[in-house]
């Protein structure tokens, strides 16, 4: 067999496991729903797909999930405080990031009264368009955090690009390459730029002869 066909029947069978695993995680979550469990086995059951689904970037299972956590299960079996706040951590960056529902990841935080130092600079950074302050703050998350985060990248990206683009005639290519979070060739091919790359150095706008 060919590398090429190797490797795409490979991709094939992943994404058959992976589609199969999600098919049987919302079975489970069906069915524990239809029998209005709600208690430890339920309670650890939602917390494995959460965090699996996360990790496979699966928002119409951990999304309904994350609800029915906070909104069933932990009303009548209470999760622990390190638990309620690893999942509301998670719950508030997949409504700031993938859903871009700012206001609304503010309201949780406040109803439920949630405060970290992570969380909060994360959500300051999103609100002023901060993304220095984001991927700095992304250095110091764990996978499932990192994994949501991914949702809020391009937008990030493209602000960072603006204002770049607004903001100076050039700069070092590896300062630009941190700021948006893409190498320089996958920043020229995806943004459409004019830019032109001058040994280190990349030129945004050159200036104009009198």
């Amino acid at each position: 067999m060919a590398q090429g066909s190797f490797s795409a029947a490979t991709t094939a069978a992943t994404a058959s496991g992976l589609n199969t695993l999600i098919m049987a995680m919302r079975k489970l979550r069906e069915a524990i729903v239809a029998s209005a469990r709600h208690d430890a086995f339920a309670k650890n059951v939602y917390i494995f797909i959460i965090r699996t689904t996360i990790v496979l970037r699966h928002p119409e299972s951990y999304h309904p999930a994350i609800l029915h956590l906070f909104r069933r299960l932990h009303l009548a079996s209470p999760l622990g405080h390190e638990e309620a706040k690893e999942f509301l951590a998670y719950w508030l960056l997949d409504l700031a990031c993938r859903q871009q529902d700012l206001a609304g990841a503010l309201r949780i935080r406040n109803f439920y009264r949630y405060r970290t130092e992570k969380v909060d600079t994360i959500l300051s950074a999103l609100i002023h368009g901060n993304w220095v302050i984001l991927r700095s703050a992304k250095r110091g998350a764990d996978v499932y955090e990192t994994s949501l985060l991914q949702w809020a990248d391009e937008r990030m990206a493209n602000h960072a690009t603006q204002c770049i683009g607004k903001s100076y005639l050039s700069l070092p290519k590896e300062y630009v390459e941190r700021c948006t979070g893409l190498r320089w060739g996958e920043l020229k091919e995806q943004k459409k730029l004019p830019w032109t790359l001058d040994g280190e150095t990349i030129v945004i706008r050159q200036m104009k002869k009198r």
